[in-house]
């Protein structure tokens, strides 16, 4: 939409079905970039008009954790099943030639990822907490919070903040060590 107007700027159909994930505008390989996810695709649109830039593809299941950009790079969930890191300055289907990394262990259901630019945090619905190192997704810790979470982590300064769906909040350091 155009923010003045509120007219439509550019439309495009997706040739995927409805998602639980919000899209996200970032800035990435020299250009605004709307990184969207649904089965089986990821797509990014340029947000000057609406022209496919990439797809990735392979994920599957409700889809409802949203992409996030860290590192360099776009995060992607396939829902309990994998957490790919994608290389954003691909053209067409890069889903062979730009995924990075992609890890599997205490994969989110529900909630988003969060990053620092250095670590990125998981949780998932059963609450364990898992710490990925963004640059190579080797996992750098794991800890148990004994409670059911449906929110997505939130970083503020150097604080990681987690909520529990029956109100309990879990602050730690957003570090390598738990």
């Amino acid at each position: 939409f155009d923010g003045a107007t509120g007219k439509i700027s550019w439309e495009q159909r997706r040739p995927v079905p409805a998602s639980w994930a919000s899209p996200v505008v970032v800035e990435l390989a020299g250009k605004p970039q709307v990184i969207t996810i649904s089965v089986p695709w990821a797509i990014s649109y340029a947000a000057t008009d609406g022209t496919e830039l990439w797809r990735a593809g392979e994920f599957d299941g409700e889809i409802t954790p949203s992409p996030i950009a860290a590192g360099g790079f776009v995060l992607l969930v396939s829902p309990s099943n994998k957490m790919a890191a994608v290389r954003p300055d691909g053209a067409g289907d890069v889903s062979k030639t730009h995924e990075k990394w992609a890890a599997e262990d205490s994969i989110p259901d529900v909630t988003s990822p969060v990053s620092n630019g250095e670590l990125v945090f998981v949780v998932n619905t059963g609450g364990m907490l898992t710490c990925y190192d963004v640059k190579n997704g080797k996992k750098v810790w794991e800890q148990d919070l004994n409670m059911e979470v449906q929110s997505s982590p939130a970083i503020a300064g150097n604080k990681l903040y987690i909520f529990g769906t029956k109100g309990a909040a879990v602050v730690i350091e957003a570090g390598r060590q738990f």
